[in-house]
């Protein structure tokens, strides 16, 4: 019997977080010249979908609507997730469905609607990295895994959003059918069957947003403008005429996070900026960077975004 896949689509959801891991799964039936896989779009209800970009979506079936059982059931993200608040009969619909899944789960943005529905409480997730901190503050009993393309929990799939679902439905693929099943799945489609890098390799937040009192915001503005001359907290905290120790506790206290950490964060984004633009070498921009070597530069790296400065500038100059 053929494995029933339905995904729920939002009004303005975004068009790759459905067609992409359904275009896997439709892969593999096309591989196996059978139906391993019966693919259905769901609504909220009956209507035409209008996704991010206009196109329009006719879905199979509504959400609304009572099924025995489902083998996998995922929620795909739209732009304007975290501000849903879904009515009370559509979130007993959504934990009726993930309930009678076999297996259950998000892309992209979709994990903020199943964390309102408290079905994220207690298991490992991933969502797009733009969001991924709104979902660790918003539901604090949820574990975010920011840097994750996907997360397998239990009976939970995650994917962080758009080009990782493609990810997800693979890792699903291998999981019903097998490693060989997946391999030539993913040459068929021209991707990864692994990817090298984490999602925090292609994130774009940039520099830390100021935050906290006016002080420390212009502390963050000399910082970010002298990274090369700061080599520790003392200085930051010298600059503030504080002791380390009461620098650290107000900073951690304003900025939710230590001025350790937040000084590393601020050495990562200049050195990803001119990584991108410019053709200086590590050693170069360690040095621009505040980084006491370059060797200091390439573990950061190979910590924070699971890379090294070499590769990370092949993805974006090619050379």
């Amino acid at each position: 019997m053929s494995k029933l896949i339905v995904c729920l689509a939002w009004p303005g959801v975004q068009l790759l977080d459905v067609s992409g891991p359904l275009d896997v799964f439709a892969e593999a039936n096309t591989l196996l010249g059978r139906e391993i896989y019966r693919l259905r779009v769901m609504g909220l209800n009956h209507e035409t979908i209008i996704s991010s970009s206009g196109v329009k979506i006719l879905p199979d079936l509504a959400l609304q609507e009572p099924l025995a059982s489902c083998d996998t059931f995922l929620v795909a993200g739209a732009p304007n997730a975290g501000v849903i608040a879904p009515a009370p009969a559509v979130t007993a619909a959504l934990q009726a469905w993930c309930r009678r899944s076999r297996r259950y789960g998000s892309i992209c943005t979709g994990a903020l609607l199943l964390a309102g529905c408290g079905l994220l409480d207690g298991y490992r997730v991933t969502t797009h990295w733009a969001v991924a901190e709104e979902l660790a503050n918003r539901y604090p009993r949820v574990v975010v895994n920011p840097d994750e393309l996907y997360v397998c929990d239990g009976p939970l799939r995650t994917a962080a959003g758009v080009t990782s679902g493609l990810d997800l439905a693979l890792k699903m693929v291998e999981e019903d059918l097998g490693r060989d099943v997946a391999l030539e799945i993913a040459a068929n489609l021209v991707m990864f069957f692994k990817r090298p890098v984490g999602q925090l390799h292609f994130s774009r937040r940039g520099r830390t947003s100021l935050a906290g009192r006016s002080s420390l915001q212009d502390l963050q503005r000399w910082a970010i403008a002298h990274l090369d001359a700061i080599k520790n907290v003392k200085t930051l905290a010298g600059h503030m005429n504080l002791s380390v120790r009461h620098f650290t506790r107000i900073f951690q206290q304003e900025l939710n996070t230590t001025p350790a950490e937040w000084l590393e964060q601020e050495r990562v984004a200049k050195a990803r900026y001119l990584l991108e633009s410019s053709p200086a070498a590590p050693k170069e921009i360690a040095a621009e960077c505040g980084f006491s070597s370059v060797d200091i530069l390439r573990r950061t790296f190979l910590r924070q975004l699971n890379t090294t400065p070499t590769e990370y500038r092949k993805y974006y100059l090619g050379n």
